[in-house]
């Protein structure tokens, strides 16, 4: 080892976290990711400007839970480098990230998971349910657009976690989605079984809109965009659990209700995030004031839009691809999971991808590339069969979600603290008001069209005014604080 490096290696490090000397040639974490840490420097033999032999020995202890292996891999590898220069690596910021955050988004990660199972559960569902109970097109649209309306009490209730924190909220609609969604499987009819999902999908909807906050608020601003997609990556797993369960619904009429009843497992987990998530940074320096802050008009009436007129086409298109697929197609419970599985597991790495790009390069092409194109091929799945329906589902949703994190952060962004929630509980109101619309007219359009595929393509309309909305007025957020935004909001 050169003298140049040894003089580097006997200074505190302040990459990946910043160090205290303890001793000669002992270290200890003064701030970083790490619940234990210690580096050791022994010089067994020195020349002076020339190579020298030392050693070096670094014990840590990532206070990530649940995912602490996985990333000890890469850490270990980072600490090793002799290049201590501060930087970001495409797995971690170059800001130095507390104990705390890694801790409040590893908990929200599997949050998510839950999420993610408990928001597409219905939609994945419903027509075997609609099979047992004999509804229409028309019904089954209804049903799903009244489910929307549960989201009306998560509005109601949203708001409070600007007064009380994020952390009760979380738990508290976690619990809600839960307990409602297992009560689905003891339907004995359409307005039943639509009754306990509406407010099971109510509180879902408010929970991964918590998610989504919280993290944007906790992480360092050149990684917003990768924690979204990393959210979103870990609902996208808890949607394709859905599948697993889903080749139930083969074994009888009633089989489709084990899709209800798994989220029992999802209990004490619930009671470990309970104990192990820590309150958002932002929200802790926040003032203590029950008043909300004034929001921007224009600013929420341009992502209000966005919400309303993206979920016109984008709800029904997911939500009754099933349908189409059971219907249309002849695909039985089982084909219909491994279609969806082999088309949208690999997505989760282009979503990853597309978050790293879009914190470093800018969200406003990603978004409006992914958005446009996506939603074309999604429309195309509805008129494809064959081959093509392969082809056109597996560009969908790939583009669509490669959308995502480059698109979510704007409901958050945008807007200051004490106000996120409450406007987010409205976001979610509006895009639902969206949702339902679009899944009232395809039920019609369908049964008097002849089919699913005109009336996608008639609301396609919806994604398109989206993208030029973007390209137009939408602020480039990437790499910028919070603050810049929202001047109102007290400093970290």
């Amino acid at each position: 080892m050169t003298a140049a490096e040894l003089a580097m290696l006997r200074q505190p490090r302040s990459d990946l976290l910043t160090e205290h000397e303890v001793a000669a040639g002992e270290w200890t974490q003064l701030a970083g990711p790490f619940e234990s840490y210690r580096r050791r420097l022994q010089v067994i033999h020195e020349v002076p400007d020339g190579i020298s032999e030392v050693h070096e020995q670094t014990d840590f202890r990532l206070a990530i839970p649940v995912y602490r292996p996985l990333v000890n891999l890469l850490m270990k590898r980072a600490l090793a480098d002799l290049d201590r220069t501060p930087r970001q690596r495409w797995w971690w910021p170059k800001e130095i990230v507390s104990t705390t955050t890694t801790t409040l988004v590893a908990a929200l990660t599997i949050l998510s998971i839950m999420a993610g199972y408990l928001g597409v559960v219905i939609g994945q569902t419903i027509t075997f349910a609609s099979a047992q109970f004999g509804a229409t097109d028309t019904q089954q649209g209804d049903t799903l657009a009244a489910v929307r309306i549960g989201v009306i009490a998560s509005v109601i209730l949203i708001r409070h976690a600007d007064r009380i924190g994020r952390k009760p909220l979380i738990i508290g609609f976690t619990a809600a989605s839960i307990l409602f969604t297992l009560l689905g499987a003891f339907a004995n009819g359409m307005l039943a079984f639509g009754a306990t999902q509406a407010l099971a999908r109510g509180f879902t909807t408010g929970l991964l809109t918590l998610i989504a906050l919280a993290a944007a608020e906790e992480v360092p601003a050149e990684v917003r965009a990768m924690s979204a997609a990393l959210m979103a990556m870990c609902s996208a797993l808890g949607g394709g659990m859905v599948l697993w369960v889903l080749p139930a619904a083969d074994l009888g009429p009633n089989g489709w209700r084990a899709v209800f009843g798994f989220p029992v497992v999802f209990i004490p987990v619930l009671w470990w995030a309970h104990k192990t998530l820590p309150e958002t940074r932002r929200y802790a320096v926040a003032p203590a004031t029950k008043r909300p802050e004034l929001v921007s008009r224009n600013r929420f009436l341009l992502i209000a839009f966005s919400a309303f007129a993206g979920a016109l086409f984008l709800s029904p298109a997911s939500q009754l691809q099933n349908e189409y697929l059971r219907d249309e197609q002849g695909f039985s419970a089982t084909n219909i999971s491994v279609f969806r599985m082999v088309i949208s597991t690999p997505a989760g790495l282009g979503v990853l991808f597309a978050g790293i790009i879009a914190d470093r390069k800018g969200r406003r092409t990603i978004g409006a590339v992914g958005l446009g194109i996506g939603s074309i091929a999604t429309a195309m799945i509805y008129r494809s069969s064959g081959a093509m329906l392969w082809v056109v589902s597996t560009i969908g949703i790939w583009l669509l979600a490669a959308a995502y994190p480059a698109l979510r952060g704007y409901q958050t962004e945008l807007f200051p603290t004490k106000s996120r929630a409450r406007v987010g509980g409205w976001l979610d109101l509006i895009s639902v008001s969206g949702s339902a619309l679009g899944l009232i007219m395809v039920g019609r359009l369908s049964d008097r069209m002849g089919g699913l595929g005109p009336a996608m393509t008639l609301l396609l309309i919806g994604p398109l005014l989206v993208v030029g909305m973007i390209m137009l007025y939408y602020p480039e957020t990437a790499s910028r604080e919070l603050e810049e935004f929202n001047p109102s909001d007290a400093a970290l």
